[in-house]
């Protein structure tokens, strides 16, 4: 079949192929960077966190009136939560982790100030229990002691911790040619001038830092970089996290049975919603749900819009060709032949589209790339999305061409 004459033809009557090419072009831009987005969003919620998420539960708790020495009051809590059947262990953070919020600083490795060695990391507070109360395994070296836990002073500042746990993806980073358990009592100092050695006392597996699943520079520099210190922030009038891990089936349980104790201990407390440590997780990522199913939506609905406009275009062809196709069938034309010319056709539109369709998605790509910091498309996407265009354009004129060989040559001849 020539393809002179089905260029012609299509030229002649432009403003349908356009406007097909034009949609099958903005459909793969489109839908390939929809679904590289989907993807990143899929990978920040299947990231391992590195704690027992679904059985740590989370009590954010206050004092009505808080005491001016909250020291002994939080280890009697801590004491009582430990001594309930069921409880593996509790521990006090600052802010709970995954949840979205939390601190950072900058650490060097080396005493002197160098901007490049500088590695953001994501900071946490925790007492000798954080790590079994977490669930959080200790690679190398050693826990916090008990006697290196600081209770800080309300109104009083707490100068740079003398030691250090950091997580193993930290270890690295700071110390790229050392073996990791050989990293355990090497030094780090905090910020880009304070020269107070910290000593790292203990490598912890891979922990997600507080922002692991957002796009921002620092995020994506933290990654798992977190490290712990050995403080407890009783200054924290407006509430303390107390975070206890359960036995696995008795979590529901376990969390009524702390309340009812806490309010034993002292019944003047508040409570600010309760939540397990997957709920808290949860919530974190909802926007990242949202954005998937967002944009899946959005790229399906693309999808079947270009494939109803392919039926269209062809069934409109067919329309008004079918005198032209009935005279082809009386000079000889085959069943075969009639269809062909529509998959050629087809091919031809879908061939226009896909090129610039292609070179559309790298554009709004490296405008994401510039803005959002995201990673760069693996371009394997865009070869996968072509041939998903021709396939669809196959299925979506086949009925068309169908129906266009079955117009009989004498109804042809009769057809004004």
């Amino acid at each position: 079949m020539q393809i002179s004459p089905i260029l012609s033809s299509m030229i002649r009557n432009r403003t349908g192929p356009i406007l097909i090419c034009l949609q099958i072009a903005l459909t793969l831009a489109l839908v390939v960077n929809s679904i590289f987005i989907i993807q990143l969003q899929l990978e920040k919620i299947s990231k391992p966190l590195g704690t027992d998420v679904d059985n740590n539960a989370v009590f954010n708790v206050a004092l009505v009136d808080p005491l001016d020495d909250m020291e002994p009051f939080i280890k009697n809590d801590m004491d009582e939560i430990r001594r309930i059947p069921g409880i593996i262990d509790a521990t006090i953070l600052s802010q709970p982790l995954h949840g979205g919020g939390g601190s950072d600083f900058g650490f060097r490795p080396v005493p002197e100030v160098n901007e490049d060695l500088v590695r953001a990391v994501s900071m946490s507070e925790s007492d000798e229990h954080g790590l079994n109360a977490l669930g959080i395994d200790l690679l190398y070296g050693r826990n916090f002691r008990a006697d290196e836990i600081v209770y800080s002073v309300p109104n009083a500042s707490v100068g740079p911790s003398e030691v250090i746990l950091i997580t193993e993806s930290l270890a690295q980073a700071f110390f790229p040619d050392s073996e990791i358990a050989n990293v355990v009592g090497k030094v780090i100092y905090q910020g880009r001038d304070d020269t107070t050695p910290i000593e790292i006392i203990g490598i912890m597996s891979d922990v997600a830092a507080h922002w692991v699943n957002y796009d921002s520079e620092f995020a994506q520099e933290a990654g798992y970089h977190l490290a712990l210190l050995p403080l407890v922030q009783t200054w924290n009038g407006e509430g303390h996290y107390y975070v206890f891990r359960t036995e696995p089936g008795s979590q529901d349980r376990l969390m009524a049975e702390v309340t009812d104790k806490l309010y034993e201990i002292n019944p003047d407390r508040l409570f600010w919603e309760p939540s397990t440590q997957a709920e808290i997780v949860q919530s974190a990522q909802e926007s990242f749900r949202a954005v998937a199913i967002i944009l899946g939506v959005i790229s399906v609905l693309m999808v079947l819009i270009t494939a109803f406009g392919i039926v269209g275009l062809a069934s409109f062809t067919v329309n008004q060709r079918t005198r032209q196709i009935g005279t082809k069938r009386a000079l000889g034309a085959k069943k075969r032949d009639i269809l062909r010319y529509f998959l050629v056709e087809n091919a031809m539109l879908t061939t226009i589209g896909v090129v610039l369709g292609s070179a559309l998605a790298y554009g709004i790509h490296l405008f994401l790339f510039s803005i959002m910091h995201i990673p760069k498309m693996s371009f394997t996407l865009i070869p996968f999305g072509v041939v998903a265009l021709y396939a669809l354009g196959i299925v979506a004129v086949i009925g068309p061409a169908v129906r266009a060989t079955a117009v009989a040559p004498a109804v042809a001849s009769r057809t004004v």
